[in-house]
């Protein structure tokens, strides 16, 4: 019989002074479900989104869509925002994995959205399960960035999708096969932007028999590490064992529910970039024909809105997650804090000053001017005004 024996554990960091993460270990009506969701929007606000979201999937049924239910708290936490303007602008990531399949054939199904992450430990090595819904992400898909490049990229965590961005949300979702000795991860960028994976690997590998020593060490490693954001983990192993003598208590060894193969959702097929697998029609054979001046003049005018429109699309989760993100520039030769994001595409700025800092360009030292000249983007006021004191400080 297979088992699962998980430990969560969530912490705010050494920068932040709220925790917007919030996370889900086998309470819901599913116990096999685990989540970790991390808000976006700062003022709190980010910690009403990632709860709502939560919340949604606490309730998710045996069998019913994990989609759905993500796509569900996506609606929530919209209208949440439009009910209160404090929570204006506020959204989460989500990771969500839980266990089903047959007795013969168990599965993982895990759905994600946005840069929270999955990692799957087998066999020594450390595999990430999701891919990140993320600027840098993409670079590297495309090949322009290596992986290791895109680890140390000061825009790593501009996010291209998460709940709240959109009415609509698109949800990516695996299905992989487990096996006894299996040991899943969840985690927040908390962790994976402070911990690179093969110190991931290195910690999970030196406590196989216990999952709650391995989430504690992650916790750690990361807040050593700097704890710049808040930081959250689930850790699950599965394990074949005897069936307990009595029903597990919350947070005890879990048994994995049979279900039928119907009720695993599989993730739906994906179109590849290439159109390699693209359905085509073909049309019936015709004379062709050039267009007229007045037809290649709309069908360029199509092709410019479609590229706004995609833009456009890009954009608004970006906006989403630099509303909570600060970073310095020289105005004036003067050194201002700022809110948002250092970009004005089409002559809009997305971006609000916080104050004026009295700091002379002439008095900033060379070695702290790069990070001012590339606005470099920190993750809360606090920790803009802490590098303000040190180019004070000299």
């Amino acid at each position: 019989m297979l088992l699962l024996e998980h430990h969560g554990l969530t912490d705010a960091g050494r920068v932040r002074k709220n925790n917007e993460d919030s996370l889900l270990v086998g309470e819901g009506r599913d116990e096999t479900l685990f989540v970790v969701a991390d808000g976006i929007g700062g003022f709190e606000a980010g910690e009403v989104a990632s709860s709502i979201a939560v919340d949604v999937l606490k309730d998710l049924g045996p069998s019913d869509s994990l989609e759905d239910a993500i796509r569900e708290a996506n609606r929530r936490i919209l209208a949440a925002a439009r009910g209160d303007e404090r929570f204006h602008g506020m959204g989460t990531t989500v990771v969500a994995m839980r266990f089903g399949g047959t007795g013969e054939e168990p599965v993982a199904q895990i759905s994600h959205v946005g840069d929270s992450r999955a990692y799957l430990l087998r066999g020594g090595e450390l595999k990430p399960v999701t891919e990140d819904h993320s600027l840098v992400a993409e670079l590297v898909r495309s090949g322009d960035l290596t992986r290791a490049q895109a680890s140390e990229h000061p825009q790593k965590n501009l996010i291209t999708r998460a709940l709240g961005a959109d009415a609509e949300v698109d949800v990516d979702t695996v299905v992989l096969p487990v096996e006894p000795g299996d040991r899943l991860l969840l985690c927040s960028d908390g962790l994976s932007d402070m911990v690179p994976e093969p110190g991931m690997l290195e910690i999970l590998a030196s406590y196989p028999e216990n999952s709650e020593r391995a989430a504690r060490a992650l916790v750690v490693a990361a807040l050593e590490a700097g704890g710049a954001d808040n930081v959250t983990v689930v850790v699950v192993d599965v394990r074949e064992e005897d069936p307990p003598a009595e029903e597990p208590h919350r947070g005890d060894t879990q048994e994995l529910r049979a279900i039928l193969p119907e009720e695993t959702h599989a993730p739906r097929p994906k179109t590849p970039r290439d159109g390699s697998l693209r359905g085509k029609k073909h049309a019936a054979s015709r004379p062709k024909r050039r267009l007229g001046r007045l037809e290649r003049t709309m069908a360029g005018l199509v092709r410019v809105v479609a590229v706004l429109l995609v833009l456009a699309a890009l954009l608004t989760p970006f906006y989403l997650w630099g509303s909570s993100r600060y970073f310095l520039g020289f105005d004036g030769n003067e050194v201002v804090v700022y809110r948002g994001l250092p970009y004005a595409p089409w002559g809009l700025e997305l971006n609000e000053e916080v104050r004026r800092t009295g700091l002379e360009e002439a008095d900033v030292e060379e070695r702290f001017r790069d990070d001012v000249e590339s606005h470099k983007l920190y993750s809360s006021e606090e920790q803009a005004e802490a590098v303000v004191r040190d180019l004070e400080a000299g």
